[in-house]
């Protein structure tokens, strides 16, 4: 009904045809009985596989695991607090004092890491646009050259 409203009966029709098309992996324009080919890859298989991609994801690990430790060491101090408030007397200027500290520290360690958190994302971007980038032209070289029709991305599910 929608479709009726929407479209003319000949548009309607048209849209139909394109989007068998589509699915059936053959070109509008096409008139010869040719095949379609139709490729997928696995891009997260590419960055692993690939020397660029190992020594981006080895870069991000490094610099992950330093600002894990830099949390730990936070987190360790916290914990440090938290045992020596439980050894004071409740209500005395001490207990006061390391409940603040403790407070202080856990605003301090939740602000670390969100920054950690925005650091490696932005890193990850860094370390790994470029190679995305080869590895799309990649895919369109081999794509032209080896005359495929489609190409998926089988990790997005989107057409390359």
């Amino acid at each position: 009904m929608l479709s009726r409203m929407a479209f003319g009966r000949g548009s309607f029709a048209a849209l139909v045809a394109a989007l068998a098309s589509i699915l059936a992996g053959v070109p509008l324009a096409a008139q010869e009985d040719a095949a379609a080919k139709i490729g997928v890859f696995n891009v997260d298989r590419v960055m692993a596989e690939s020397q660029p991609g190992q020594q981006a994801l080895a870069l991000f690990n490094q610099l992950r695991d330093q600002r894990v430790g830099e949390l730990q060491v936070q987190q360790d101090q916290i914990n440090v607090l938290q045992q020596q408030s439980l050894s004071v007397l409740a209500g005395s200027p001490d207990a006061v004092r390391l409940q603040r500290e403790v407070e202080n520290s856990m605003l301090r360690l939740q602000r670390l890491q969100e920054d950690v958190d925005q650091e490696l994302g932005l890193r990850q971007q860094e370390l790994t646009t470029d190679i995305m980038n080869l590895i799309a032209q990649t895919i369109e070289l081999i794509g032209q050259e080896e005359g495929y029709t489609l190409i998926f991305n089988q990790i997005q599910s989107g057409l390359v």
